[in-house]
């Protein structure tokens, strides 16, 4: 029995060896199955071949003859360099050691172009804006809550942009669109999603007695933080300055020099996105320094101090700066700001600035009154 099988086994062997390599023939025609838009190009599909080393896809245009544009060894080829508007043909060839094979069928497709979307947040709404289409007639928006399952139509028309204001806060939203050129419609772009930050109301002011500028804003709701950017009036461009954390309500910015009109905006962050700029604060750091008007100051019992007054008087100031002592029976100073030394110890004065102050001396007008405190030592 052993004897028996061992021959059947070499006669198998021997026909092996007997049929010549040049039995392995030329690839049959592959069958082109598809070609579809999709958002990178025109993906063809086709079907595989036995004994096919590898396919070349040409393709031709209404003015250019058939051209190869790739040799691969899959069934499929995205032509990612596809003109929107333009129509083209495709066919595949199968190829190995002993040639090319015959071409499949064709088929042809309008390319239509994928656009690129950007979501962002304005002051009441999600922008969302994409990229114009080459001979696009028209673009459909479809969004969803991120929770959902289903998107739905949002818009259908030729602008480039769309204002969504139904929003519900604390929700995130998807978004993706696609172009349309005639009946014919392209692949949806990806997903893009945003999350609704309202924007922030701020304001500017110097606190009395304190070197610096303080920016407050109102809390934005779902925030992890606040970005602060400053402008010198001077400048055209903001620069970020910091970033501070959601329970923070306020900034001071110690950065500051005297006479400077700085501006600020704030723009809220959380969970990778952005709300829309704040409205832009003012403030003018060191008015009372320019008007010479010392925080401290040392005087003598029975002394009539008048260099504020003279000051104040030389740039026409003194009547609009209102004046008033705390402590009257250790110094007191008239409206002018005259002071006078009554008793030995500290006495606390209060200097308040009326915003034409500065339209008066020349410079930029302040919008709100500002309060500086004196401290007023007599010996």
């Amino acid at each position: 029995m052993k004897r028996i099988v061992s021959v059947f086994a070499v006669l198998a062997l021997m026909i092996t060896l007997a049929v010549p390599a040049s039995a392995v023939s030329k690839p049959a025609a592959p069958k082109l199955k598809s070609v579809s838009n999709t958002s990178r190009g025109i993906t063809i599909k086709w079907s595989a071949v036995k004994n096919a080393e590898k396919y070349l896809v040409f393709r031709k245009a209404p003015t250019v003859k058939y051209k190869k544009i790739a040799a691969v060894k899959t069934v499929s080829f995205t032509h990612k360099s596809a003109v929107s508007g333009n129509k083209y043909t495709y066919k595949i060839y199968a190829v190995n050691s002993k040639g090319k094979s015959k071409p499949s069928n064709e088929k042809s497709i309008t390319r239509v172009g994928t656009p690129a979307v950007k979501t962002e947040n304005t002051a009441s709404a999600i922008k969302i804006s994409w990229g114009k289409t080459k001979k696009a007639t028209s673009y459909v928006l479809l969004y969803k809550k991120t929770s959902a399952k289903k998107f739905r139509v949002l818009y259908r028309g030729a602008n480039l942009s769309y204002l969504y204001d139904n929003l519900e806060l604390g929700t995130e939203y998807n978004f993706k669109v696609r172009a349309v050129i005639g009946k014919l419609r392209g692949a949806y772009s990806t997903v893009k999603s945003q999350f609704f930050l309202s924007r922030p109301t701020i304001s500017a002011r110097e606190p009395e007695n304190m070197r610096g500028i303080e920016v407050g804003w109102s809390p934005v709701k779902h925030a992890d933080g606040y970005i602060i950017y400053r402008s010198l009036k001077s400048q055209n461009s903001y620069k970020r300055i910091t970033k501070v954390l959601s329970s923070a309500a306020h900034y001071l910015d110690t950065d500051v020099k005297s006479i400077n009109t700085y501006k600020y905006y704030v723009v809220a962050y959380g969970s990778g996105y952005k709300s829309a700029k704040s409205n832009v604060a003012s403030e003018i750091y060191g008015y009372f320094e320019s008007l010479s008007v010392p925080l401290t100051l040392t005087i003598k019992k029975g002394e009539v101090y008048k260099d504020i007054y003279n000051k104040l008087n030389d740039y026409g100031a003194t009547v609009l700066i209102t004046w008033k002592s705390l402590t009257p029976k250790v110094a007191k100073v008239t409206k002018q700001g005259v002071i006078t030394g009554v008793s030995k110890g500290t006495a606390t004065l209060k200097a308040t600035i009326d915003p034409d102050a500065f339209a008066l001396i020349g410079r930029e007008e302040i919008k709100e009154a500002k309060t500086v405190t004196i401290i007023v030592t007599v010996q």
